[in-house]
């Protein structure tokens, strides 16, 4: 039947007086069997690039991420079911990394897919030529509207006549949530050194690892960190929303809600597997944020920018002749937490009260102080309620000059005797307290000086620092998180210096997060004090007794 379509085409472009061409008899936009490619996708709205390479046969794929860092095999060949390999290196205390091996397996019923990053060529359209690098592509295009995801991809694609196939070129996409008003993705993919040879020996594991972890699919590795889940597999993600869904209690009621949610929580899906794929040092998860907009985000900070003006009301008693003095004789290490200075972490909910969070932490640590150990368990609850008149908005948000101010001014009564936190606001009823703990004033640290800092923590601490949060910190899972992209003078969220260390001869901060025990390492972040990353350096202050 072949023979004779292609006879009748010949024969109509005769009579046309047109000859045929092979270009003009390409076949359908499809990928080879077997190929190989180095790819770099760029994150346009993100603000991150990521390189990949690619191997890819009839019954088994790999990808490396982070110029070979972190690779995934799945191979189909093994069980009916197949197995998947995660294979990522890990440091010791003495800097030396290994490679550490997962595997899954597939079972009859619920079976492994091979990897891949090319799109599917489904439904594409060809709409013309483009050269790119020196070369004549095909353009495609798809656009498609479901339910609230408006989206356009973009496809180029050069044809080798010699072998008769497709290879992929460049590749763009964007996605716009009509939902809530935004661009949720736009992302450009370059291909390059596209081959069609694939050596089986590219495939075996033996090379990386001595011993393999094996892995099930309920593990939190799967549903929380991704391990084995790919975010651009529909059935992945449907699986790891249900798994979260489940978890966090998460039910949406209005129409079209799900959709939107599922879109935000496979945006988050995607940014947790590239970091996570880049060995960066720290770990991003999926946690209770990741169904979350920005603006329902900003409920769980809070911070207000101090008015101009407001500052410290006692003066950095350490001139920089000092601090240099001290810095010789400083620990590597230091953590108020072993001193019976730090109260337990709490969870400030949906209630912009961070500002309260931090400043409490502060005047707790300098009671305790006082005291000589004796911790005391202030109100924070009290502060949402009373101090608006100090330019606060209860759990709309609030600055640290505020609750500074209105402890001064009033003192802070215990939790047990004021009432535990409300996640709302309340009224004050501050007057009807019988013990009040007072403070002179606060004091503002030398900003971005790691030096004025530790100085400040080891003999005044805890700290109140403000900081800035994005997508990268709501997630944080572990290790030290480091991202350039964090801007140190755009601060949104209060949390509590605690203590530092020391990892490869930088340091990094100890921070007390409001957002329950659950999230981060128990409820506290390690965040290098490299470039002020997020802007813990920029404003820290302490309480003075």
């Amino acid at each position: 039947m072949w023979f004779f379509n292609i006879l009748f085409v010949a024969t109509i472009l005769l009579v046309s007086g047109k000859s045929v061409k092979d270009d003009d008899l390409k076949p359908d936009l499809d990928w080879p069997a077997s190929y190989t490619f180095d790819a770099l996708r760029i994150y346009l709205t993100a603000g991150f690039s990521e390189d990949y390479q690619v191997w890819r046969t009839e019954r088994k794929s790999r990808i490396d991420y982070n110029s070979g860092a972190v690779k995934s095999i799945v191979d189909r060949a093994k069980t009916v079911g197949g197995v998947a390999y995660k294979i990522h290196p890990e440091a010791d205390e003495d800097g030396d990394s290994k490679y550490v091996c997962e595997q899954v397996r597939g079972r009859m019923f619920h079976r492994i897919s091979l990897e891949d990053v090319l799109p599917s060529t489904t439904d594409f359209e060809e709409v013309g030529t483009e050269i790119i690098s020196d070369t004549e592509t095909t353009k495609f295009l798809l656009e498609e509207l479901e339910e609230n995801i408006q989206s356009k991809k973009t496809l180029w694609a050069s044809y080798n006549q010699g072998k008769k196939i497709w290879l992929p070129k460049k590749y763009e996409i964007e996605q716009y949530n009509t939902w809530i008003g935004s661009k949720d993705k736009h992302e450009i993919w370059e291909f390059t050194n596209v081959k069609t040879e694939v050596a089986d020996s590219i495939f075996d594991v033996d090379k990386y690892c001595d011993e393999i972890r094996e892995i099930s699919l309920k593990d939190d590795a799967v549903t929380k960190d991704l391990l084995f889940v790919n975010p651009e597999d529909d059935k992945h993600v449907d699986y790891v929303f249900k798994r979260f869904k489940k978890t966090h209690n998460k039910k949406y009621d209005v129409d079209g809600e799900h959709e939107m949610r599922r879109t935000i929580f496979k945006n988050n899906m995607r940014l947790v597997k590239m970091i996570n794929g880049q060995n960066l040092g720290y770990k991003l998860t999926i946690n209770k944020f990741s169904d979350r907009t920005p603006a329902e985000r900003f409920k769980y900070t809070g911070l207000l920018r101090r008015p101009q003006g407001k500052k410290g009301t006692i003066r950095f008693p350490y001139t920089s002749e000092k601090l240099k003095e001290i810095a010789e004789t400083l620990p590597e290490e230091y953590d108020t937490r072993l001193y019976g200075l730090v109260g337990t972490v709490k969870n400030q909910e949906e209630c912009g009260s961070c500002w309260t969070f931090g400043t409490t932490a502060a005047v707790e640590g300098a009671v305790a102080r006082a005291n000589t150990g004796k911790f005391v368990t202030l109100s924070n609850q009290a502060i949402i309620d009373c101090a608006w008149a100090y330019g606060a908005a209860g759990c709309n948000g609030g600055s640290d000059t505020a609750a500074y101010g209105w402890i001064i001014d009033n003192g802070m009564p215990t939790q047990a005797e004021y009432g535990d936190y409300a996640n709302r606001d309340g009224i004050c009823h501050i007057r009807n307290m019988t013990k009040l703990y007072n403070i002179k004033g606060f004091v503002d640290v030398i900003p971005n000086s790691v030096n004025a800092l530790k100085v400040a923590l080891i003999n005044h601490g805890p700290l109140s620092v403000s900081v800035n949060v994005n997508k990268q910190f709501q997630s944080y899972a572990g290790g030290v998180f480091y991202d350039s992209q964090c801007d140190p003078t755009v601060l949104n969220h209060e949390v509590s210096l605690v203590g530092y260390g020391e990892q490869d001869g930088d340091t990094f901060w100890i921070l007390k997060n409001s957002w329950g025990p659950e999230w981060g390492i128990d409820g506290y972040m390690h965040i290098s004090a490299r470039d002020n990353t997020c802007g813990v350096a920029t404003e820290p202050s302490y309480a003075v007794i």
